[in-house]
């Protein structure tokens, strides 16, 4: 049962990053579309694609939209409150599964923008490298590479580009 939960918890809150990170890639998403868009023109353009230190958007708010975008997500797991105290533990190891991913998602895409990041000199060097380039494409193309770290999704809606 608990593998079903990391399985699912992590499938759900893929899906979410995919989505929202496409959406704020999209006109009628506002703010965070010119939030998104100061990331992508003026911060971090693809021929000045890292830096020494993160160059941050200052007034983005994207992590906490992010955050309250996630709270069905967060509450969805209330009904395995009704099945039993089994069903708690495991809305509890689901929502902790999904805050790993939530900050695995924002310190990579951080990371990707540092250069000689420890990550790229690491024992993960080859994975770490290689979502660096991809995340590099989207900033080429910013209509493909949604994903991260994790690249399904990419490939089932066409957007993937190696």
């Amino acid at each position: 049962m608990l593998i079903i939960v990391v399985a699912i918890a992590f499938i759900i809150s893929s899906i979410f990053g995919f989505g929202m990170h496409w959406a704020i890639h999209q006109r009628w998403s506002g703010k965070l579309y010119r939030s998104h868009m100061t990331h992508h023109l003026i911060l971090y353009p693809p021929y000045d694609f890292q830096s020494d230190v993160y160059r941050d958007a200052g007034n983005d708010r994207s992590t906490k939209l992010f955050a309250i975008g996630a709270l069905p997500l967060i509450l969805a797991p209330i009904i395995f409150y009704l099945l039993g105290w089994i069903s708690i533990w495991l809305m509890i190891i689901a929502l902790i599964i999904e805050g790993l991913i939530g900050f695995l998602h924002n310190y990579l895409h951080d990371a990707f923008h540092i250069h000689n990041h420890w990550l790229s000199k690491s024992f993960v060097k080859h994975w770490y490298n290689r979502l660096v380039a991809l995340h590099y494409i989207h900033h080429i193309n910013m209509a493909r590479n949604y994903g991260i770290f994790y690249f399904t999704l990419d490939y089932l809606f066409g957007t993937f580009k190696e």
